[in-house]
Parts: C-alpha cells; sequence; structure tokens
C-alpha cells in the first residue's frame, strides 16, 4: 500500500471495524506500520461493532498511533456504530462531524 503524503492534512479519519470487542488486526497493522507520520494531526476514529461494543479499540488506536512514534495528536471523539443498526445512525454521524 501506497500512502499519501500527509503533510496537507490537519484531520485524519481512520475507520476500522471492531473483531471481538478490539481493534481489527488490518487496522492494527495499518497503525504500527504508518502511525508514526500521523504526528500533529487531529485523529477522528470510527468504528462498527455488532451489538458488542468496541471494547477497547480506541485506547489501542491512541496507544499504536505512540508506539510507533507520534506526537503531539490530538483527538475526537469515536463515532461507534453498531452494525445492525447502521440505517439508523445518520443522525448520530451527523452530530459527529459537527463536532469535529
Amino acid at each position: 500500500m501506497q500512502l499519501p503524503n500527509l503533510s496537507q492534512y490537519d484531520t485524519i479519519y481512520l475507520g476500522s471495524q471492531t473483531w471481538a470487542m478490539t481493534l481489527s488486526q488490518p487496522m492494527k497493522a495499518f497503525l504500527l506500520e504508518y502511525g508514526g507520520e500521523l504526528s500533529n494531526k487531529k485523529i477522528a476514529p470510527f468504528l462498527s461493532e455488532g451489538s458488542y461494543g468496541s471494547g477497547d479499540s480506541t485506547e489501542l488506536i491512541r496507544e499504536f498511533i505512540a508506539r510507533d512514534g507520534s506526537k503531539n495528536n490530538t483527538y475526537t471523539s469515536a463515532l461507534v456504530v453498531d452494525g445492525n443498526r447502521v440505517d439508523e445512525s445518520d443522525v448520530e454521524v451527523k452530530r459527529w462531524l459537527k463536532n469535529i
């Protein structure tokens, strides 16, 4: 995968699914590889989950980004959408986007 030059962006939206109440392995691998390139960015995580909750996913996003050397990040509250109710999430998504 080739990551675009992120220096032109102030906010990075990170979307992932939740697997067994934790961050999915593909997102963990992505953050371990590229987390260091996210310094000085606002990180806006959004997650889907299947009715069991997001578990430690948002904490792991912060941990994995910092582990790769990223510094001076700010984080928005995470948007967590129940995959079984995604058709009812429009209001929640709009509210989250306004707060960013």
